[in-house]
Formats: structure tokens, C-alpha cells, sequence
């Protein structure tokens, strides 16, 4: 008899949907509902795809269309991810103390929930933002949908300002208690003092990826002595909280990222935190002034305590906080306060040997090409932020891949100058490059002699070099950006920058696409920080 898709065993059915998951991943796309019907294993991989990310972040009638259908167990299951953002929350509330809500309520939800999906035409698409729901029946919602989201690995949580009443509180605790044993990565967003609100020492006992974010603490109380007397109080709950929690959990946490805006000096705590006992990936987003981080040796230790274990660093430096001056002297300032912990990181002769990801500003560029140098061996994702190459200085970085060109898979560059000279030194020196992000200023072939109006030289230029076979280059992902032009929120986020448009050009993407087959996506942004999943999760 011939054979039919039943005769295959599930093991082969899971790596065909491997597979075309990926394929469609690799170019942006999403799986299309008809795979529901295959077979029970792509009845599930297409819930996974719809209800694998959750995102309440707005009260629109998108979101209470997927909140009802998460009171299903069957459906709430299939959620991996959780992100909250508490501010609807918070305008609910304040709202609600301030108007009666219609005794008519129940009601109005009930006919909500089972309106049928059918609407007018001229109605579809829109969001229109639920002014009539109270806050404590969105959170009784939201509370039963969490109990029966049972494989939730990573819960994203904006706190921000949202008041702590019985209500809130209880929708708080039970989100730690849902979670509790499945969660394997924490983000937190909130200022200092309402850290407590969120993380209990009992809870989350597997974790292995932990983000904290602490807010900018707004001061009620002007003046020298109360803004010193806040910081003391945020110090003080640092130390009885955060520090505790996280130490708690130094055995099983391999991923740790800190983003400060609050004026407290965390060199107390980079002394406090840790050993952990595998820590592959460190993510600093604080501020390195003296104000910030007094003991410059606090964060430089730290990074060497775990040297053996690194495999990602990844630093960001915050604009000092003081008054503001021009733009240039902030970039200038800030760029000081890097180069002090840079330079300090080099007198650890073992610092960064076996890193694989590096993504920090330059600095001082002589002090960076060290550093780099001593990961070349073992780097495969490298981030040079903060500095517009132009070509001999961007010679000087690719020299160092000379040993094993195919080792870097990903870089992030700024470059004054985007030329077809340009693109054959990095497919020449990086001929094993997977995804590319490339920011530029100018591209001054495209730049007639009046000096603004824009022609085709580039891609004419392009052509010609790929008829002659010299940009023979693997590269998959690609992101290359007019800074000149409008970017992105999605791409400027990832970047950390602003955004200044809508979508993010896309022309000279177009163009290079056209001439190098291997491009998979024009989404290089997405795709540069992504180290094999292993070093996160299966390593021990």
C-alpha cells in the first residue's frame, strides 16, 4: 500500500514543520492558517505562532478579542511569552475613581464576548481603545487567562506608575504564582522602590534570564538634601530587595541585563551581586560617570569575575546626568565614561578571551582594537557603536579576522560612506558574514553636483561589479540604513536611537538584494545578536 502522511512518525512531522517555520521566519512572514489542517502537530504550530507571543499593552478590541479566547485553557496553553504593560491598568483605575461605572457593565462585557467576528466593512481594522471596562474586570480577565497559561517562559512586565491597591496587588501576586516553576526569563520595568511589588524571594526559582530596569525616581521634594536623601533610600532598597533576589537565584541565572535611569550609584551593587556560577551573557545599560558609578573597579571585577564564562557582552553607556549642555559635549562626556572602564578592562590580561559577542562603543579606538584582538580567535557577533568608520580605520578592524576570515557571522558598523568599494572589503575580508547592519551618512555617488538631488549610480555601480562576479557573498540578512533618512521605532529601538520616520528606508536594501541572491531578509537588526540558543540554554 502507498504511504500516507499517517504512516509518517511524529519525529519526522516535527522537522518538516521545522523546517518550513523557519523558512517563513527567515523572510518576516507568518504562518498561514491553512496549516491548521495538516495534521495535529501544525494544528499546534499555527497556535503557537498566533498565541506563542502575548502582548497586552493597549485596551483596543484586538486585545479583549485575544483575552476572550484566552479563558480557554486549550488556547491559553500555547502561550510562551507574556508582555504587560501596566499604564492602561493605570488610566483605568485613576478613571475609575473619578466616574461610576454603568450598572449595565456585565452586560456589555457579555455582549462583547459573544458578538459575532463578523463586522461591517467599514469598521474592520480599527482598534478603538475600551473606555467602558473597569479596571478590576480587566483585571479578573487578565488573572483567569494567566492561571491557564501553564508553559509561559518569559514574562515582560512594565509596572511604570501603576498604583498598588488590593486589586493591582492581587493581579501582581498572581502572575508571580502562575509563573512560578515554568519561567525561565524575567524583565522588569519600575523604579527602585516598587521592585518589591513584583519579585518575591520564593518565586521563580528556574530562572536563567533575568532583566531589571530601573526607572527614573521622581522626587515630590526639591532640593540638594532630599535628592541625596532619595538616592540613600533607593541604595537602601537595593540592597534589601533587588540584591537578594538576585543573588538568590546566582546558580541558575546565565543571562543578566541592567538599564538604570535612576541617579543611584550602582557600584555597591556590582560588588554585591554574583558569583553566578554560569553567567554567559551581561548586558549593561547604566550610566558610567563617577556620579553613577563612583568605583569604576565595581563593573571592571565583575566583568572580570566571570571571565570563564562570558559569552556575550554587551555594554551601553547612558549619557551622563547633568545639565545639559550641547550635543556634542554629551557625546563627548559620554564617550569619557566608557573609556575609563575600557582602559581598565585591558589591564586584565584574561578579559575577553572567549567571547563570541561584543557589542560596545568604541572609545578609544586603539584600546578597542585590543580588545577585539583578543576575542578574534572566538568572536562571531561584533557591534561597533559610537563611531563612523571611514575606510583605513575599518581596514584596521577587519585585519583582525585575517587569521580565520569565516569566523565573524555578524557585524554592526557606522560607516561615513556607503560605496561599492565598501561592500567588496567586507565580502572580501568577511566572506562567512550571516547578517550585516550597516549605518551610513552619505552616499556620495548618488549625489549630483548640486549637491542634494539623489540619481542610480549606486546600484548601476553594483551591477557591474556583480556581472564581473565580485560580490560573491553569503550574506542572509542585511540591514543598511540612511541615517539622513527616515528609521524606524521597530529598528531604531533595536539600534537605540530615535526614530525619525515611519518605516525605515528600504532603497539601498533593494539594491543590494538584487545583486547578492544569498539575502534571505532585510532584517540584519533582528538577526545580529542572535547567539546559538545553546549558550544560553543547554550550556552548564
Amino acid at each position: 500500500m502507498p504511504t500516507t502522511g499517517d504512516d509518517l512518525a511524529p519525529e519526522i512531522w516535527l522537522a518538516i514543520a521545522d523546517e518550513v517555520t523557519a523558512s517563513i521566519a527567515s523572510s518576516g512572514g507568518r504562518l498561514s492558517p491553512r496549516y491548521m489542517s495538516v495534521n495535529r502537530i501544525f494544528f499546534n504550530l499555527y497556535l503557537d505562532s498566533v498565541y506563542g507571543d502575548v502582548q497586552w499593552t493597549k485596551l483596543d478590541e484586538a486585545m479583549m478579542r485575544r483575552l476572550k479566547r484566552l479563558q480557554e485553557p486549550i488556547i491559553a496553553k500555547h502561550v510562551r511569552t507574556l508582555r504587560i504593560h501596566a499604564w492602561f491598568i493605570d488610566y483605568l483605575m485613576k478613571r475609575d475613581a473619578d466616574t461610576i461605572v454603568p450598572s449595565t457593565l456585565p452586560a456589555r462585557i457579555l455582549s462583547f464576548f459573544h458578538a459575532g467576528a463578523d463586522q461591517h466593512p467599514a469598521n474592520r481594522g480599527q482598534t478603538k481603545l475600551m473606555s467602558s471596562i473597569s479596571s478590576k474586570t480587566i483585571m479578573n480577565l487578565m488573572i483567569s487567562a494567566i492561571h491557564n497559561m501553564k508553559n509561559v517562559f518569559e514574562y515582560y512586565f512594565e509596572l511604570r506608575d501603576l498604583r498598588l491597591t488590593k486589586d493591582s496587588s492581587h493581579f501582581l501576586v498572581a502572575a508571580r504564582q502562575a509563573f512560578s516553576s515554568s519561567l525561565r526569563k524575567l524583565s522588569v520595568h519600575t523604579t527602585i522602590f516598587k521592585f518589591k511589588s513584583a519579585l518575591a524571594l520564593a518565586d521563580f526559582e528556574n530562572l536563567e534570564e533575568l532583566e531589571l530596569h530601573f526607572d527614573y525616581q521622581c522626587h515630590r521634594v526639591h532640593g540638594e538634601d532630599a535628592h541625596e536623601a532619595s538616592k540613600f533610600a533607593e541604595a537602601q532598597e537595593l540592597k534589601d530587595t533587588i540584591i537578594p533576589f538576585i543573588n538568590l537565584r546566582k546558580e541558575t541565572i546565565q543571562s543578566l541585563t541592567i538599564a538604570s535611569y535612576s541617579m543611584v550609584d550602582l557600584s555597591d551593587f556590582f560588588k554585591s551581586i554574583g558569583p553566578f556560577r554560569s553567567l554567559r551573557r551581561l548586558s549593561a545599560n547604566v550610566c558610567l560617570d563617577s556620579k553613577q558609578l563612583s568605583d569604576p573597579k565595581a563593573l571592571v571585577d565583575f566583568i572580570h569575575e566571570h571571565r570563564n564564562s562570558l559569552f556575550e557582552l554587551d555594554i551601553h553607556p547612558r549619557p551622563p546626568e547633568e545639565d545639559f549642555v550641547n550635543a556634542d559635549d554629551t557625546v563627548r562626556r559620554r564617550k569619557e565614561s566608557w573609556v575609563r572602564i575600557q582602559k581598565s578592562l585591558l589591564a586584565h590580561r584574561d578579559v575577553a578571551r572567549s567571547l563570541e559577542g561584543l557589542h560596545a562603543p568604541v572609545g578609544d579606538l586603539d584600546a578597542c582594537l585590543a580588545l577585539i584582538d583578543r576575542s578574534s580567535s572566538s568572536l562571531t557577533h561584533l557591534s561597533l557603536n559610537d563611531r563612523i568608520f571611514d575606510m583605513e580605520d575599518l581596514k584596521r578592524v577587519l585585519n583582525l579576522f585575517a587569521r580565520n576570515p569565516f569566523r565573524l557571522k555578524s557585524l554592526l558598523v557606522w560607516v561615513q560612506d556607503l560605496t561599492v568599494p565598501l561592500l567588496l572589503l567586507l565580502a572580501g575580508r568577511l566572506p562567512g558574514l550571516h547578517s550585516l547592519v550597516l549605518l551610513f551618512e552619505t552616499c556620495s555617488v548618488d549625489i549630483d553636483y548640486s549637491g542634494h538631488q539623489p540619481r542610480d549610480q549606486f546600484a548601476k555601480e553594483l551591477g557591474i561589479r556583480s556581472r564581473e562576479g565580485r560580490l560573491d557573498w553569503q550574506v542572509e540578512h542585511i540591514s543598511i540604513i540612511y541615517m539622513r533618512g527616515p528609521i524606524g521605532p521597530g529598528d531604531a529601538e533595536l539600534l537605540g536611537i530615535p526614530s525619525t520616520g515611519g518605516y525605515t528606508d528600504q532603497r539601498y536594501m533593494n539594491d543590494i538584494s538584487a545583486v547578492i541572491p544569498s539575502v534571505k531578509s532585510r532584517k540584519g537588526i533582528q538577526w545580529h545578536r542572535q547567539l546559538p540558543p545553546r549558550r544560553i540554554n543547554n550550556m552548564s
